[in-house]
């Protein structure tokens, strides 16, 4: 008697379990819609990352590649976003529209109910770290005043980049940095090949500064003292074991700048904000060091040299 009703309990939890977050969200659904108002879902996938408006759940989370989510809304118009998650912790941010980050946790829906009053294109993103894919799991929010036309949608962005296979070994350090560029995801924040130019929301110089000036950020006169410190990162020298000899002029003063970035690179460092009662910038430069060893980051380094366009250099 004793194990049937230890039975029953149990069938009587799972039952709860399956039923009270659905019946939860249809009665939370039915407190916050004003009349007129629009809903749209959005869950977090940290597998693939992306943000979806498709629907997600144990059946097509495995195989499924969702479509990043571009929601459109009109002005004027309420709308209620709710915000879940399929697997992990994540955040939502959509700076300019939403006050946030909000905190989004699985088998928990976050919602926020905004009345969009100006136009624009909106970017989103996740700000807790969620995965491989985290650093892609991003895209925008469109909002257009009543009647205008809804604009095509662009090609989806940083497809991908987590999967791309290693370099075959024997690869030169410069090659294996360009690789761990793109693997780890610093092109989305430093943009392709360290161009910079990517906006960052109230951030002190709006937008992130390129890397691929570094060699003269490090005080590296010239393509040959460049070259200097890259061969002997090929031969697994340390940089400070020229100092003997150096290559160039100033050469202690470019060690100090070489120790500076390794350590940006290992603990991360914090955006200055524009508006210092403002929001926190989006894009963060997170720390690396439990990811990167110390190889990882010298050919990072070596890569990053290689881009300074030397003048007169033959390109």
């Amino acid at each position: 008697m004793a194990e049937i009703g230890a039975g029953l309990l149990t069938l009587v939890g799972i039952l709860v379990a399956t039923v009270y977050p659905f019946a939860y969200e249809a009665k939370s659904v039915g407190k916050h819609l004003p009349p007129g108002s629009r809903l749209i879902t959005l869950t977090g996938v940290a597998a693939t990352g992306r943000w979806t408006e498709e629907n997600v759940d144990g059946g097509n989370y495995w195989y499924r590649d969702f479509s990043p989510a571009r929601p459109v809304l009109r002005m004027g118009q309420p709308t209620l976003l709710r915000l879940k998650s399929a697997d992990v912790n994540h955040s939502f941010y959509c700076p300019g529209l939403i006050e946030g980050p909000i905190e989004v946790h699985p088998g928990h829906v976050a919602e926020v109910l905004i009345t969009p009053t100006r136009e624009g294109v909106f970017e989103y993103y996740c700000t807790t770290i969620c995965g491989d894919p985290h650093f892609g799991m991003r895209s925008e929010v469109v909002v257009l005043r009543e009647g205008a036309p809804v604009p095509p949608v662009a090609a989806p962005k940083n497809e991908s980049f987590w999967k791309e296979a290693p370099p075959p070994p024997g690869q030169t350090r410069v090659v294996r940095g360009a690789w761990l560029f793109r693997r780890n995801g610093c092109f989305t924040c430093h943009g392709e090949k360290g161009k910079g130019g990517v906006p960052n929301w109230n951030y002190i110089k709006d937008t992130i500064p390129p890397l691929s000036t570094l060699a003269e950020r490090m005080l590296i006169p010239d393509k040959e003292g460049a070259d200097a410190i890259i061969g002997a990162m090929e031969h697994s020298a340390d940089p400070k074991t020229l100092s003997g000899d150096p290559p160039f002029a100033r050469y202690n003063a470019f060690l100090a700048q070489y120790q500076s970035v390794k350590d940006v690179i290992r603990k991360g460092n914090p955006p200055g904000k524009k508006d210092p009662k403002g929001p926190p910038p989006p894009l963060e430069m997170l720390s690396f060091g439990a990811r990167l060893s110390d190889r990882d980051i010298d050919d990072l380094i070596a890569y990053l040299l290689s881009l300074q366009p030397w003048e007169g250099a033959d390109k």
